[in-house]
């Protein structure tokens, strides 16, 4: 396949002799073992998460491959979403910090993305989104609001606590003065979990994301998903699901009920994860995205005080501007209001249906 990226200033020509394919439950171990050795990877991009976003999401998985004399020289995983009110889109990948593709080089790279917007095509998509591209390709519409925070662990538990910045050690310290303690678990503490979770996505005015994501991330990765949760006495007022690979772990999803935040719970609960993760080996502690001047990321900020751009880019494919489908656009300010007065078990029964089918 020869493909061209439509920039007239920089183009990108795909050499002839790459493959561009579907990958199947054949290719599994190739293309896990392609994402291991590859400098850019992120957990995001291995295999299973197209088992969880399938059977948690109902999306379709479209995770495309690119082959020289039948080696793995390149991957690109992707979503296909179908959504009453908002049409089809593909993404890579929903829910998940990270997506794009990872490839030999920028050549290879740019042939995925052309096979995958080819796919969204077909489909009658109204775009196509990659999250956080290590390395961005011309061509594309790029989204540049959000914001990495991720910690460096690095010496000793001594020098990562003074590079935190005063604020979040006095509030560490508080929260234990407070009688605050974190536990470590598995599958067992889901339930608490989201309790706590669902609970705070309804009073931020969002709907939560489907139970049934996090216990498929315990059935794909046994050895790499764990929770935290924050007990004051008998009573759990806060969690954060901890996902590891390899040298990396971070935290995707973490939430505290509101009336007990004067007792610091997130900070302690971070502080206990990162210690954690210190100890099991890990080289770099993930805090997820934020949006500029978002609560969360003037919380991250008191941790990392120089966080890293994101870039995520689009190919648009019958619309001509970005989705803005995020709390910020005031045109989602009544939907809000209105979310945050729905008895809990509305809200946790209409979330997932809501959420999940979202750009």
């Amino acid at each position: 396949m020869t493909a061209e990226i439509a920039d007239h200033e920089n183009r990108i020509k795909v050499p002839e002799n790459i493959t561009y394919r579907l990958a199947g439950a054949d290719d599994i171990v190739s293309w896990d073992d392609f994402v291991e050795r590859h400098p850019n990877k992120t957990f995001a991009h291995r295999w299973n998460w197209s088992q969880i976003l399938a059977r948690s999401f109902h999306v379709k998985p479209y995770y495309c491959m690119a082959q020289r004399d039948g080696r793995v020289v390149g991957i690109l995983p992707a979503t296909l979403t179908k959504s009453m009110i908002f049409g089809k889109f593909m993404i890579s990948l929903p829910w998940l910090d990270y997506g794009g593709p990872l490839a030999e080089n920028q050549e290879i790279a740019a042939g995925l993305v052309d096979y995958c917007v080819a796919l969204a095509k077909k489909s009658n998509c109204r775009f196509l989104e990659m999250r956080a591209m290590s390395r961005p390709l011309p061509g594309l519409v790029n989204k540049e609001e959000k914001f990495t925070f991720v910690l460096k662990l690095e010496g000793s538990e001594e020098t990562i606590w003074q590079s935190i910045d005063g604020k979040a050690k006095n509030q560490v310290r508080k929260a234990i003065k407070s009688g605050l303690e974190v536990n470590f678990g598995g599958i067992e503490l889901l339930d608490e979990f989201y309790k706590i979770f669902a609970y705070n996505m309804r009073d931020l005015g969002t709907p939560v994301w489907p139970k049934s994501l996090y216990a498929e991330m315990f059935r794909c990765f046994p050895n790499d998903i764990e929770l935290a949760l924050v007990k004051l006495g008998n009573l759990y007022i806060g969690g954060g699901l901890v996902v590891h690979y390899q040298d990396y772990s971070g935290v995707p999803s973490a939430s505290s009920y509101r009336k007990y935040l004067n007792l610091c719970p997130n900070n302690i609960l971070y502080w206990e994860v990162i210690k954690r993760c210190f100890k099991r080996g890990s080289r770099s502690f993930d805090f997820g995205r934020s949006s500029l001047d978002a609560g969360t990321f003037n919380f991250k900020k008191q941790w990392i005080k120089n966080p890293g751009p994101q870039i995520w880019q689009y190919k648009l494919l019958t619309i001509d501007t970005l989705p803005e489908l995020n709390p910020s656009n005031p045109k989602f300010k009544w939907a809000i209001k209105l979310w945050r007065r729905l008895p809990l078990p509305i809200a946790n029964a209409l979330g997932p249906r809501i959420v999940t089918k979202l750009p």
